[in-house]
């Protein structure tokens, strides 16, 4: 219970979402996990499932809202996931009964818990009438921070996203403004990366280094280099110089 003391948001989205819904959840649930941050969602397939497995990647915790008794846990394949949540001292969390059933018709119910308990709601992927569109709407009359990455104008799973930030949402496109706006501590002195990202950030050391160097020393193309640069740039890891140059930062 003492999850609901420390800083929280709750990641929202498509339960088919695209290469780039899945991505990005996956990159926001570990940056924000890594900075003390609690993620909240809905246990449902797609994005929820992803934020809150991705939580966990960092050791962080994840409180999952559901809309039924907990000893009916939607969706069946999620039972396993909702066990590992709880083992790591994360929580579980229903209005209704343990042994209540399952109606679709209270989910949308459920998500003005998800939103109330949560200091911002992140919406990743949505369409125009969704689920996480309701969330963040629960979440506006509640006053809370609403945050969404923007989409393609062509992919209707991001028609939902991209409507909310034209009517005053956060647009974000790195997990550092969701800490800045929510004035959370960031942790700077525990950067854990994966894959090829840390071995571009190692790459680069605490001299400023050119983006030829960079790719020699992974020995990855330049343009591949380019991409990940961006990113780590994005989340604030690194700094661009004069000259095509990066230094951490």
């Amino acid at each position: 219970m003492s999850l609901l003391n420390k800083a929280t948001l709750a990641i929202v989205g498509s339960r088919m979402p695209t290469d780039y819904g899945k991505h990005q959840t996956e990159r926001f649930a570990k940056i924000l996990s890594r900075n003390d941050i609690c993620i909240i969602s809905g246990l449902a397939k797609g994005i929820d499932t992803i934020a809150h497995i991705n939580s966990m990647c960092e050791k962080g915790k994840t409180i999952a809202v559901i809309a039924s008794g907990i000893n009916n846990i939607y969706p069946p394949e999620n039972k396993i996931l909702a066990e590992k949540i709880l083992e790591n001292e994360g929580l579980i969390i229903s209005e209704w009964e343990p042994d209540e059933g399952i109606y679709m018709n209270r989910f949308p119910r459920r998500n003005r818990i998800i939103s109330g308990l949560a200091d911002g709601v992140l919406v990743v992927e949505a369409n125009l009438k969704s689920g996480s569109g309701i969330t963040a709407r629960y979440a506006k009359k509640q006053k809370k921070e609403v945050f969404c990455i923007p989409g393609r104008i062509d992919e209707k799973r991001s028609s939902g996203t991209n409507r909310l930030i034209q009517e005053g949402s956060n647009l974000v496109m790195s997990p550092k403004e969701i800490i800045q706006i929510l004035e959370v501590e960031q942790n700077d002195n525990n950067i854990i990366l994966d894959g090829e990202f840390k071995d571009i950030y190692d790459a680069i050391g605490t001299v400023s280094q050119s983006v030829d160097e960079i790719a020699k020393r992974v020995n990855k193309n330049v343009q591949e280099v380019n991409e990940k640069l961006f990113m780590l740039e994005v989340d604030g890891f690194i700094v661009s110089m004069p000259g095509d140059r990066y230094i951490r930062k």
